[in-house]
């Protein structure tokens, strides 16, 4: 990309730049690279939009990497509650542990920060180029985008290594000066103007050297990734002692391998009343004294299309009495503290549908 095309962005993203919480108003400016960390990483397949509010609350509560690396997992989980992915969540705490304990100041080379747990080739370059302004590339699905159409190239960089290498030298091209300006402003770019769908040809400064513009293939590029959704029902388990807990379980699950979730198991949408055989890999049904169908809620994971069945079952005793039948790690909650302690959508949806019916007793 020559350095005309180069000027046309810079001074677009100059006149265009949104207003961000985690964007210094001087577009010119060294930022926070903890601020920045965050906010990349809180956008990895998230709108702008949802990620602000979240953004803000996260540094009112924890400013800096050291008040972080000092906080429990569970307080971080319930600050990143709605985004998804909690493996993030989680990574960034044991980074944020990681840099505490061992480097002085925030790493501000490639080989530290991508020795840090969920730090990879992008949040590495997008911290380097736009706290440090060193000349390091990114490379997201906005560069891909950009990339794709301007150089008419009809393959995707996770095709082949041969591929990556294409995209990653492009990105490296225009990040050899002004990386700080230019990474920035692709990614302003390709959010604002050069969008998956509809992109505002007509406003982008790029059309001129655009080759999908010019020979009128925008819609060809990039090429298109079919990612077929998998629809998966099951059936989510609440137990309630008789001293008003109920549990929670670590591991072994569906969906939540590494972090506490209620008990669910895949089960056909035609599945009978009464009580699954599954449950008695919980906790043995003599120590159930009632059930009930409180209904079913929709939910999504990556690719999954997700519907549960939630099956509220009353104990007649209480929660330090009850042998559990699992080995893996589990935890009696109080009813009253449920909400603050499960930090996942797929829960808060489970205890929507059984909130009444736990009042009610």
């Amino acid at each position: 990309m020559n350095e005309t095309s180069l000027k046309l962005l810079r001074d677009w993203f100059k006149k265009n730049a949104a207003e961000l919480p985690w964007r210094s108003a001087d577009l010119l400016d060294k930022r926070d690279p903890y601020a920045v960390w965050i906010s990349e990483t809180m956008l990895q397949q998230t709108q702008v939009s949802t990620v602000k509010p979240y953004f803000i609350r996260w540094m009112m509560r924890f400013e800096n990497v050291e008040v972080l690396a000092h906080t429990d997992e569970s307080e971080v989980l319930n600050y990143w509650q709605g985004l998804g992915y909690y493996s993030r969540a989680k990574n960034i705490l044991k980074a944020a542990k990681i840099i505490v304990e061992n480097f002085k100041t925030f790493p501000d080379n490639r080989k530290d920060l991508e020795s840090l747990p969920g730090i990879g080739a992008y949040t590495a370059g997008a911290i380097l180029s736009l706290a440090f302004h060193k000349p390091e590339a990114i490379l997201d699905g906005n560069l891909v985008r950009i990339f794709s159409r301007f150089y008419a190239l009809d393959f995707l960089p996770t095709q082949s290594k041969n591929a990556s290498e294409i995209y990653w030298n492009y990105a490296k091209e225009i990040a050899n000066k002004n990386a700080h300006i230019h990474n920035e402003a692709f990614m302003e770019l390709g959010r604002t103007i050069c969008k998956i769908k509809n992109p505002d040809c007509a406003n982008c400064p790029l059309q001129k050297e655009c080759k999908a513009f010019l020979e009128n293939k925008i819609n060809e590029f990039p090429p298109t990734k079919k990612q077929l959704q998998q629809n998966w029902h099951g059936t989510v388990l609440i137990f309630e002692s008789l001293d008003h807990k109920i549990l929670a379980i670590h591991g072994g699950q569906k969906f939540f391998k590494n972090q506490f979730t209620f008990p669910h198991f895949e089960s056909p949408k035609s599945a009978s009343t009464g009580i699954p055989i599954q449950v008695q890999n919980y906790i043995d049904i003599e120590f159930i004294e009632d059930e009930k169908i409180c209904g079913e809620f929709k939910h999504s994971i990556t690719v999954h299309k997700i519907s549960c069945d939630v099956l509220y079952l009353k104990l007649n005793t209480k929660a330090n009495q009850i042998k559990l039948e699992t080995k893996q790690e589990t935890k009696w909650i109080e009813i009253s503290k449920a909400k603050e302690f499960f930090a996942s959508r797929f829960c808060l949806k489970a205890l929507e549908k059984i909130f009444d019916t736990i009042q009610d007793k």
